[in-house]
Formats: C-alpha cells, sequence, structure tokens
C-alpha cells in the first residue's frame, strides 16, 4: 500500500468546510486533540515502568491549541500535566481548559528532564519551517533526554512539513500523530519517529473526505505526488483510532503451474573483482533468495560464487553468459577502462539494467556511457546512495534542492530511474516527472557495507521478473519495473530488520544475514 501524502495547502483548503460547519468553538482542534491524548496514553502504557509526568511544550498557534486540549483530556483522567508556553503565550481557550482540568503551567522550562516521561511537542505544527529559532535550543535539548519520550503533533517543531527538511535546530519525536493525511514529512524524515494517523470530523464531514475530494485534482497535475510507505512497523501497540504508516504489499513471486528455471526472470550479474570479491557473492546471494529462476553470474569471482552457490550458473565473460531478462552491474566491478566496456556491452542489451556502485562511478565518469544509459529503450535503473547521486547530480547540472525534487529531476534529466538508497529511499521514474515513491525503512540496520550489493541483486532478480512477464510491452515494463523497485526497497529493509533481531534484542548484522532473510521478508510481505 502506498499513500498519498499531502502538502500544507491542501490541508487548509480540506480543513476550511469542516471548519465552517462547526458547531461549538475548537470542535475541530478538540477531536485532534482527542487523537493526541489517546497516543499519549499509549506511550505512557509502554513507558510504565517510568514513572514521571508529562510536560506540555505549546506553541502560540493551533498546533499548542491541540497540545493544550489534549494535556487538559490527560489531566482529567488523572495524569500530572505541566505545560510550558514556549512563545510566552498559547491559544487562550485551550489555555483556560487546562488550567480548568487541573494542568500546572510553567513560569520557565524544567530544570531536569528527570521529572517528566512523556513530553508532547506542540510548539509550531505543519506551518513551521525548516529549523526552530535560536531561542528555543533549550527547549529542543529537553526532548533529546533519553529516557523522556517525545509525540510531537502533526510534525516534529522545526521540520518543514512540506519538504521534510529540519535545519540544525528540529525537535526529533519517537512518534508522531497526524490527522486525515500523511504529510510529505512523514514519509521523508525519520525524526517523525513512528508515522500515527487518526481521522477527525465535524457531524458526517472527515478530513480524510475532504482530502479525498482533493485527490482528483492532485492526480491530474496540480502539484508534485508523493507517495509512503513504511517497511517495518513500529514496535508500540496503538489503540484505535490511531492507524500507522505500513509497507506495500509485494507481489508474489510464487512460480505459475507451468513456469520453469527459465520462464520467471533470469538475471544476469556482473559484480566484484579481486579487490572486492565479496560483492560478487552478495549481489548473487540478494538475487538467489529473490527469486526461483535462474540467476547467472559473470566475472572474475565465478568459482567462489559457485562454491558458495551451487545453483547459480558461471562464466567469466558477457559474451558467454546465455539469455538474460536483466542484468545488474556495478557492485565491485572496477571502474577501469575494461569496465567501461563491460558496461557500454551491458547497456547494448535490449533488456532492464540496474547499475550500481563502480557502474554509476563509471556513469558519472564518462558521458558518453551516461548517454547511452539515457537513450535505452529498456528501463535503466541507478541505485546510488547520496555521495553517488551528487556526482551524478552534478555531472547531469541538476540544481541541488530538496531531497525528493533534486531526484525527480536527476530521473528526468538522464532518463534513467533512481532508487536513491538511505533510511527514506526515494524512487523516481523518467517516465513521470511529478511522481516520486518514498520507503521509509523503520529503521537503519541496513546501514552497513555490502547492504547495497544485496539490494542491487535483489530488485535486478525482481526486474527480470517485469521483463519476463511483460516484456513484449516495452513502455508497461516500464512501469512494473518501478513498482518492483518499491517492492524490493521495502523487503530489503524488512529482511535487514529481521536480520538484526535477535533473542536478546536487536543487534548490528552484516549484509550476508540481510540477504539469507530476503525470503522471510518476501513471504511477510506478500501476505500483508
Amino acid at each position: 500500500m502506498h499513500d498519498l501524502t499531502w502538502t500544507v495547502e491542501h490541508i487548509r483548503r480540506a480543513e476550511q468546510p469542516l471548519l465552517e460547519s462547526q458547531t461549538e468553538p475548537d470542535q475541530l482542534m478538540r477531536r485532534a486533540a482527542a487523537a493526541v491524548a489517546q497516543a499519549a496514553r499509549d506511550m505512557r502504557l509502554d513507558i510504565a515502568g517510568r514513572a514521571g509526568k508529562i510536560l506540555v511544550l505549546a506553541g502560540p498557534g493551533g498546533n499548542g491549541g491541540d497540545g493544550l486540549y489534549a494535556g487538559a483530556e490527560l489531566a482529567e483522567q488523572g495524569e500530572e500535566v505541566d505545560a510550558y508556553l514556549t512563545a510566552g503565550s498559547a491559544h487562550e481557550p485551550a489555555l483556560e481548559t487546562f488550567r480548568r482540568a487541573g494542568g500546572t503551567v510553567l513560569d520557565a522550562m524544567p530544570e531536569s528532564p528527570w521529572d517528566y516521561a512523556l513530553a508532547i511537542d506542540a510548539i509550531t505544527g505543519i506551518g513551521g519551517t525548516a529549523g526552530l529559532r535560536e531561542e528555543l535550543a533549550e527547549v529542543v535539548e529537553f526532548t533529546e533526554f533519553p529516557l523522556t519520550r517525545v509525540l510531537s503533533v502533526d510534525v516534529p517543531s522545526g521540520i518543514d512539513a512540506d519538504t521534510g527538511d529540519g535545519a540544525d535546530l528540529h525537535v526529533s519525536a519517537d512518534a508522531t500523530v497526524t490527522f486525515g493525511g500523511w504529510r510529505r514529512a512523514h514519509a521523508l524524515n525519520p525524526a517523525c519517529g513512528s508515522q500515527l494517523l487518526a481521522d477527525i470530523n465535524v457531524g458526517e464531514q472527515t478530513l480524510s473526505g475532504a482530502l479525498a475530494e482533493l485527490s482528483e485534482e492532485a492526480l491530474l497535475g496540480e502539484t508534485l505526488l508523493l507517495y509512503a510507505s513504511r517497511a517495518v512497523s513500529p514496535d508500540e501497540e496503538w489503540s484505535l483510532p490511531l492507524t500507522y504508516m505500513q509497507a506495500a504489499r509485494t507481489y508474489s513471486v510464487a512460480p505459475d503451474a507451468y513456469d520453469d528455471k527459465y520462464s520467471g526472470g533470469v538475471v544476469g550479474i556482473r559484480a566484484g573483482n579481486k579487490q572486492y570479491p565479496g560483492a560478487a557473492l552478495l549481489a548473487v546471494a540478494g538475487a538467489l533468495y529473490a527469486t526461483p529462476s535462474m540467476v547467472r553470474y559473470v566475472g572474475p569471482q565465478a568459482a567462489e560464487v559457485v562454491r558458495a552457490h551451487p545453483e547459480v550458473v558461471v562464466t567469466q565473460k558477457l559474451e558467454e553468459a546465455g539469455k538474460v531478462q536483466a542484468w545488474v552491474f556495478g557492485p565491485g566491478a572496477g571502474t577501469d577502462k575494461a569496465a567501461a566496456r563491460e558496461l557500454a556491452w551491458v547497456l547494448r542489451q535490449e533488456v532492464p539494467v540496474l547499475i550500481d556502485a563502480d557502474g554509476i562511478t563509471l556513469l558519472a565518469g564518462h558521458p558518453d556511457l551516461l548517454e547511452q544509459a539515457a537513450h535505452r529503450e529498456h528501463p535503466t535503473v541507478l541505485t546510488p546512495h547520496d555521495g553517488e547521486f551528487t556526482r551524478l547530480r552534478q555531472v547531469a547540472l541538476v540544481p541541488a534542492g530538496i531531497r525528493f525534487q533534486e531526484t525527480l529531476d536527476l530521473a528526468a534529466a538522464i532518463g534513467c530511474t533512481i532508487l536513491r538508497k538511505g533510511r527514506c529511499t526515494l524512487v523516481a521514474s523518467p517516465l513521470d516527472d511529478d511522481v516520486a515513491y518514498a520507503i521509509d525503512a523503520g529503521h537503519s540496520w541496513a546501514a552497513t557495507p555490502g547492504s547495497g550489493d544485496v539490494l542491487a541483486g535483489l530488485a535486478g532478480a525482481r526486474m527480470a521478473r517485469v521483463a519476463a512477464s511483460f516484456g513484449e510491452n516495452p513502455e508497461f515494463v516500464h512501469t512494473e519495473v518501478d513498482e518492483s523497485l518499491n517492492h524490493s526497497a521495502n523487503i530489503h529493509a524488512v529482511a535487514a530488520a529481521l536480520a538484526a533481531d535477535t533473542a536478546f534484542g536487536y543487534a548490528p548484522t552484516p549484509a550476508s544475514r540481510i540477504a539469507a532473510y530476503i525470503r522471510e521478508a518476501t513471504a511477510i510481505l506478500t501476505q500483508r
């Protein structure tokens, strides 16, 4: 499931008819506050062993009102709740309600966070820009205390809701609760923590319904579209009406009744050299555990590969590989003239091609290869991390900017699909320069050497299956390849989480272990 995210402008427009339909003051705000209070109660249950008060950090606007109304509800239920007004003032009706409920308004920030188990960040909300003013540094420092959990309202304060940018001074939340629909920041910035969504209403009118009425307009190209998913769900249990961002369901790669080892998508992999033999083994493992079909390996590690994986068909030369339906080129393949010639050969093949690592370095350093990649009929996928992305962007003369916007711009500029790796992975296609996909891994255990090699093999195998199924229609192959990349990123993230999980809790995991869990991750996401 990919969920459409919304801009601040869309949220404001969708809220307006609900605000106009209110039958009592702050009716919509109180609905939002009830969801905030529920999230706070769930978080308190999760940290039941840590005694302490709740602190509401309330700004002067509607976001502060949400926090104060939520604080009032919690106080009425017996919680000890304090509030600090970060601007010296707050939404007056909410503030008065908070005081009547028994909440305490502090004249200054608490000297120590030890007394507080939970902080509700209601400072700026979706109207804020990236970065907070310097005088709030003390407040942000308070929220960074490791034993005090942080619940943000709408978006963490200091995070731009439309871009996900956070500048230097912003709140990092353990969870963020929002209303009606996801904001872009929830897909783009891990500072949001566990992304929670609750619908709010006035009578029979719901904010989600109002946003749905805008979706047709949005989908007609009024604005850039960003779709979101989260691979690994939060560990906490959340009560209704709270829901959390989920992973996209992965299509099955189970063989059909008449499939054989060739028909389900044969992937060819050129990876590894004498200096980096492990890259070959990891890329092959990623592919092998992702497909029931044949995996072919080409390169100097042929003997090592077949020793580790006897199922793989190996050869030394590309020309001798036999028929494949997608190629993976790059992990540890080298950047010398011989490697450049090999990449040129791969790009001439009339099948989807995925280029990673050394292959990206070759593209950045050889304009002729980049030009060749840009004009292929079949899909060309590049999988850079942020550093590799920057080199490509500079070569293509694409200006730096918002992370998802510059990713879209680069895909359009070089005619290749971009899978930009990170905690938040982005997928952007040259076929649709106003649509991007964001996959929040939900963790960072995949930030380990060789993990990208595993992802390259995994994604290449699933691309081969697409080509085997839809190879007669190149345009449809492009669309389906882009979708397969979303699936691959989700599978890789889930596999990394499974690999890091031990009987005693989470611990660092090597890339080889991530590859070994691709099967389990695929099964989980296929059944979701």
